[in-house]
């Protein structure tokens, strides 16, 4: 299924006991042209994930050429690379010189598809399950609400309809 809206706003409620976090903002996100809502879903989790460390969507897909999000120091010098899907091997060894931390968002399939390959020494593997997404995908609106909440290592996300907890343990560990 295709993102219909253009811009979507959110209005996110972000909380963190551990880390004195409580923030509340409003963001604008556009989905790419032709992007699916899963793979929407999929970046909108990976950004609430690393919400503290104030990770950049990236404008568009890039095929990835580009990270689909990233964290950046002054000097431009990509501090994370996110990508939300495998790409070739020779792009994934471009991005693990290009930054300090490779960060691979991924289903199930595409996870036990990459463990089957050597892991880069600072690539880390985060999954992201059907059902989650598909979870996330209900709470998908023009204007979204979403209250987070993490409490190491859950993350929980609702719209006051919805619940969905992941486990941050893969973005907790330091990389292999």
């Amino acid at each position: 299924m295709q993102m219909a809206s253009k811009v979507i706003k959110l209005d996110l409620q972000y909380s963190c006991e551990a880390s004195h976090a409580y923030q509340q903002q409003r963001h604008y996100v556009s989905p790419w042209q032709g992007e699916s809502a899963e793979h929407f879903a999929k970046r909108l989790l990976a950004y609430l994930s690393l919400y503290e460390q104030q990770p950049s969507f990236a404008k568009d897909d890039s095929g990835g050429k580009a990270p689909d999000l990233y964290i950046q120091d002054q000097q431009q010098h990509f501090q994370l690379w996110c990508q939300l899907e495998l790409v070739a091997e020779k792009r994934l060894l471009r991005a693990s010189h290009l930054a300090d931390q490779l960060l691979l968002v991924l289903d199930e399939q595409e996870t036990t598809k990459a463990q089957h390959n050597d892991l880069l020494p600072n690539q880390r593997i985060f999954s992201v399950s059907s059902a989650q997404l598909a979870e996330f995908c209900l709470m998908l609106k023009s204007h979204m609400k979403l209250s987070v909440w993490r409490e190491d290592p859950l993350l929980s996300i609702t719209d006051g309809e919805h619940l969905l907890q992941l486990n941050l343990t893969a973005l907790l560990e330091k990389p292999h």
